[in-house]
């Protein structure tokens, strides 16, 4: 059986800065990118997403102290800072307008650019053109993460629903080559683990744009599988499966070198073990392969990769809980703990661990995906790529980082592009609710 992991409530942070840049170098050499930051005092460490109530920042002098002091410890620490707005109230652009006020004046007084602040909100709150100008004005031009409600993305919706959502794609369109103002469409985290519930996604984690928990402590890695393709698009399946070994046991590694910012923070990272393994390349595999993205076959061969390596991933966190200890969360959900000592209680607590020796993870999140992996890089993103989508069904989370050229494409591209990752993305819970059933 897997060992629990000890009963602590945070991740155990070990100042070693020649291990941990040993370890990126590992990484490097094994094809990965590591995707994380290092403070002022040459610590690994990892960006902060906080949630700010805005209306009350804006209304109560004692908020508004909280959340710049907040803002400038993170700031002032050379590391990246995400705010997710929420609560704008009716005076939406007034509130907005005052935290990014705020957010600068932080940012000014740590001596950090404050077009680096990045800043997220519910599209509902505000217009996207209004939040953009808003955010230029105070933060300068920087990331802008709006998340879409249901009712935006499902094609159903009133006279009145339908003039606000044109409104709404319109003004995304015309400021789409910014390459700043982002829809995020992934309104929840999965896990592969069917002992452990799907979480939501309010926030964006700063720098590597993964859509999370707020305060949700995550290890980015990028693996770019092109780069294990010879010219025809064939992989090097062996240096590919080395290589997503690697970046699940040096991740799991990485855990205990990285500084985590916030008490939050170190307690997810202890919780939740969480890894960010994002494959990306996609587009341009299926360039080498000569592949017609429009053509099933084309579709039917990334999804196998995608499956492959997210069972590589899976497997490798398995051995891992086997010889280390399984998730910490898994622990804790036993639903024994809430029951008073007896008979039923050690019955429920014995099924839970003969449930959790059959499905025990060291990760409750491993795979990262981007709806923009399925272009190929370095010209415009061509429309029949869309097609691909589906594969974003694999993902436990988005990443949504700075986007390809969407300059060719028509306002009604663009909005459907977003409304099918969305609808793929949303799928993943039916997906989940029928494998638990079975």
């Amino acid at each position: 059986m897997p060992k629990m992991a000890v009963d602590s409530d945070h991740t155990p942070f070990v100042n070693d800065s020649g291990r941990a840049g040993r370890l990126c170098r590992e990484l490097e050499i094994a094809g990965i990118e590591a995707v994380l930051s290092v403070n002022h005092d040459g610590v690994l460490a990892s960006g902060v997403s906080l949630s700010v109530d805005a209306t009350a920042t804006r209304e109560s002098t004692s908020a508004a102290a909280q959340v710049r002091d907040q803002a400038f410890d993170v700031l002032v620490s050379g590391l990246p800072l995400s705010v997710s707005m929420s609560q704008l109230g009716p005076n939406a652009i007034d509130v907005f307008s005052a935290v990014c006020e705020l957010l600068r004046t932080a940012a000014q007084d740590a001596g950090a650019a404050p077009a680096t602040v990045e800043i997220t909100i519910e599209a509902e709150s505000l217009s996207p053109q209004a939040a953009w100008l808003a955010r230029c004005r105070y933060l300068n031009e920087g990331p802008l993460y709006v998340l879409p409600d249901c009712s935006l993305m499902r094609p159903d919706s009133t006279l009145l629903q339908r003039d606000r959502h044109k409104r709404f794609w319109q003004q995304l369109w015309h400021l789409r080559m910014t390459g700043m103002l982002r829809v995020a469409c992934a309104p929840f985290v999965s896990t592969q683990c069917p002992l452990l519930s799907l979480e939501p996604a309010q926030g964006v984690v700063p720098s590597a744009a993964i859509q999370a928990s707020v305060g949700s402590a995550w290890v980015p890695m990028r693996v770019d599988i092109s780069r294990f393709a010879d010219n025809s698009g064939s992989l090097h399946e062996t240096a590919l499966e080395k290589a997503l070994c690697r970046a699940v046991e040096i991740g799991d590694e990485l855990h205990g070198l990285i500084a985590w910012p916030t008490a939050q923070m170190r307690h997810d990272a202890w919780l939740n073990r969480r890894l960010a393994v994002n494959l990306t390349g996609f587009g341009d595999l299926a360039l080498k392969r000569k592949l017609d993205p429009t053509q099933f076959v084309a579709l039917e061969q990334l999804c196998e990769v995608v499956r492959w390596a997210q069972d590589i991933l899976h497997r490798q966190s398995r051995r891992i809980a086997t010889r280390t200890g399984c998730l910490p969360a898994l622990e804790q959900g036993d639903p024994s703990r809430s029951l008073p000592g007896g008979e039923i209680r050690n019955g429920w607590h014995r099924r839970w661990r003969e449930a959790v020796e059959l499905v025990a993870i060291r990760h409750r999140n491993l795979l990262v995906l981007s709806p923009w992996s399925i272009f190929p890089t370095g010209q415009p993103a061509d429309f029949r790529y869309a097609d691909l989508l589906p594969l974003l069904g694999f993902a436990n989370a988005c990443t949504f980082s700075e986007p390809p050229s969407a300059a060719n494409w028509s306002v009604n591209m663009f909005k459907s592009f977003h409304k099918r990752a969305w609808a793929v993305l949303q799928q993943r819970d039916v997906a989940r609710q029928i494998a638990e059933r079975i």
